[in-house]
């Protein structure tokens, strides 16, 4: 193996532990995985042309020597974070750990994120955050469906005649599949492999760019083009420097940085430079500037021979264990690095001495351990876990609070109407009711995302029925007042507009959770503020009040996860899990400013934000019943919900005051 992938690997496995390690500072370093896969694609290709593909037996071969590569490691891995996770994490993280343990044991992981991620209400499953021990396997997934797809791939290239045209074929491939993946919704082209084909591909295009240049003179094999006046070795700098901006602490345009990462990994392989030399200029230094050869360090080669098992590791030992305490951190460091070299010289090594016949039994005895430890989970009474009957009864409290608060609620009235007509498709509407009518003269309309769900009920409540039509609408990435400038949240807005000329309310609620690129520093002329004032224009042609929910803290992803973890595992240090109100406020503050710029004479802002404030915190739990206040989808829990109730007794009684 050439040292220099291989100290590319360990460049990559390094770009992706610190990334998990501080996701704050190293916010770029999850391309390490783009560096793995256009390794990956070069290496397929080279290991293709070798064995020339001609018979099945060669494509077997091609098959087992990637199993036996992958397989017992993977397996034997997906194993052991199954027993963790049934020893470290609550039984309330069980079940979802358990789908993935059994998608990734079927190596379709990343279909399962694509499947969470697609309901707006089950996303977070899929998050980080989730205290998901299989959740970095996706990419293996990934690989393992790309191994299964790049045999056909080869078997039509190899009909060409040259490497010429092998060379364009695939650089073809790397163009309009780099096109497809911009075009298609971010999270599903991160996940889908036929989406990820060019990164793999453009692997394909260094090894053939290297076979043409390898087959001319050999004086100029050695050599970049005439026209550029730099050496292989200052090309594959200059690439280093590219893949070092994975290390900026402020996120870059994944949509840039991500094709520079992959064609300059691309690019360093195909220079096949190895003796590359880095600089470390030390100022104050008597001793001067000093030099190293990059491609010969036997560190970065060494990590990048444990590369694989490091990736495995890591992120079960980071979601499990790491806190933000100084200790933890050099634990769960070292707990990595440690396990990964055992693994490495105790079980990697050996096992690739085995014959075919002993490495297929060995992937059948740890599929079968892993079956039968699949059913043990599910079935057997060993695995549950002894707490103190005060901490289980905490924990049996909140679960309840695991499903959403406008399902677990009996709704008092039953919706006359439940569907209107969209422009958009179905699944985008949450929530559409025409309640029976009242006894007031008040119509009433209340718009916006699944706040409309979380809060609309309660906010009804205080009415007492003192309305002539009450009607709601919640839809995906309806913000009420702007778009964030995706076309399903487009769509969203002209249908509220719509909504409002066709029923003419008297009041309309505008109840959103605001995301997305509001939150951004205000500009001069904002063009939001801008697209906000001519919404409200247009809503004040229809309506004579109009109420709108104020800036809200945003809650962290997974929080009530993160809550019980927290009261089995670190009781005393539950505070910390409040949001600190001077970091909160500060996130809320663009919003704030663009709300003070609204020309509007009918408009009104309730706020929520404030029943939740104590000294300098938001508080997100009952410090006394350590209740949460909020849920797993960033939605206010029962709990939450009843401090508001003051605000929405007070707002509705305004109203009905005013008509």
């Amino acid at each position: 193996m050439r040292k220099d992938i291989q100290c590319l690997r360990g460049i990559a496995i390094l770009f992706v532990l610190l990334f998990h390690l501080a996701p704050n500072v190293f916010v770029n370093g999850f391309l390490g995985v783009d560096v793995f896969f256009v390794i990956s694609g070069f290496l397929m290709a080279k290991n293709l042309t070798k064995a020339g593909m001609v018979k099945i037996h060669d494509y077997l071969l091609f098959y087992y020597m990637r199993f036996r590569r992958i397989l017992p490691l993977y397996f034997l891995a997906v194993f052991l974070i199954t027993v963790m996770v049934h020893i470290f994490l609550g039984d309330f993280l069980w079940k979802n750990n358990n789908r993935y343990s059994l998608a990734s044991l079927f190596m379709v992981t990343n279909q399962l994120v694509i499947h969470d991620q697609a309901d707006y209400f089950n996303e977070f499953l899929a998050a980080t955050s989730s205290l998901n021990g299989f959740l970095h396997l996706w990419s293996i997934s990934v690989e393992m469906q790309f191994y299964l797809f790049v045999p056909i791939i080869f078997f039509g290239i190899q009909f060409l005649k040259n490497d010429y045209l092998k060379l364009a074929t695939v650089m073809i491939i790397t163009i309009f599949g780099f096109a497809g993946f911009a075009m298609i919704l971010d999270k599903f082209a991160f996940n889908f492999m036929f989406l990820r084909l060019w990164q793999f591909s453009i692997g394909f295009c260094a090894l053939f760019w290297s076979k043409i240049q390898q087959n001319k003179l050999p004086n100029k094999a050695d050599d970049v083009p005439s026209w550029l006046p730099l050496t292989k070795e200052d090309v594959v700098t200059i690439s280093l420097c590219v893949l070092s901006l994975c290390l900026l602490p402020r996120e870059v345009d994944v949509l840039i940085l991500r094709p520079l990462v992959t064609l300059f990994t691309a690019v360093i392989i195909a220079c096949d430079a190895p003796n590359v030399q880095v600089i470390f200029f030390l100022l104050d230094n008597p001793l001067g500037n000093f030099t190293f050869q990059l491609w010969k360090s036997d560190a970065l080669v060494y990590i990048g021979d444990i590369s694989y098992i490091l990736y495995l590791v890591h992120w079960p030992v980071i979601s499990i264990f790491l806190a933000t305490t100084i200790r933890s951190y050099i634990f769960c460091i070292l707990t990595i690095f440690i396990a990964s070299i055992l693994l490495h010289h105790l079980f990697e090594k050996q096992y690739l001495k085995l014959r075919m016949g002993a490495v297929f039994s060995l992937i059948f005895f740890l599929i079968g351990a892993n079956a039968y430890l699949q059913y043990s989970v599910r079935n057997d009474s060993f695995w549950n876990m002894n707490l103190p009957d005060e901490t289980r009864e905490i924990i049996d409290k909140n679960r309840i609070l695991y499903v959403s608060l406008w399902d677990v609620e009996a709704r008092k009235d039953k919706c006359i109407e439940t569907d209107t007509d969209t422009p958009f498709p179905k699944s985008n509407l949450k929530g559409y009711c025409r309640y029976p009518p009242g006894n007031g003269s008040i119509s009433i309309m209340m718009l916006g995302n699944s706040y409309v769900m979380n809060l609309g009920e309660h906010i009804r409540a205080h009415f007492n029925y003192n309305y002539s039509d009450y009607r709601y609408l919640s839809v995906l990435a309806n913000y009420g007042l702007y778009s964030d400038h995706t076309l399903e949240s487009a769509q969203a807005l002209q249908f509220s507009k719509n909504q409002v000329e066709l029923y003419k309310p008297d009041v309309l609620f505008v109840v959103s959770r605001y995301m997305e690129n509001i939150k951004n520093p205000i500009q001069n002329n904002d063009p939001i503020v801008r697209e906000i004032n001519e919404t409200i224009a247009y809503y004040e042609k229809f309506v004579k009040k109009l109420y709108i929910l104020d800036a809200h803290p945003m809650y962290h992803e997974n929080f009530l996860n993160l809550f019980l973890h927290f009261v089995i595992t670190r009781p005393d240090d539950l505070d910390v899990l409040h949001l600190d109100k001077k970091l909160a406020d500060d996130e809320m503050r663009p919003v704030k400013k663009r709300f003070a710029e609204i020309k509007c004479k009918k408009c009104h802002f309730f706020d929520l934000s404030h029943v939740f404030v104590d000294g300098d915190k938001y508080l997100t739990f009952d410090r006394e019943t350590l209740m949460a206040y909020v849920d797993n989808s960033v939605h206010l829990t029962g709990p939450g919900v009843q401090l508001c109730e003051p605000v929405f007794e007070q707002v509705a009684k305004e109203i009905m005051n005013s008509f």
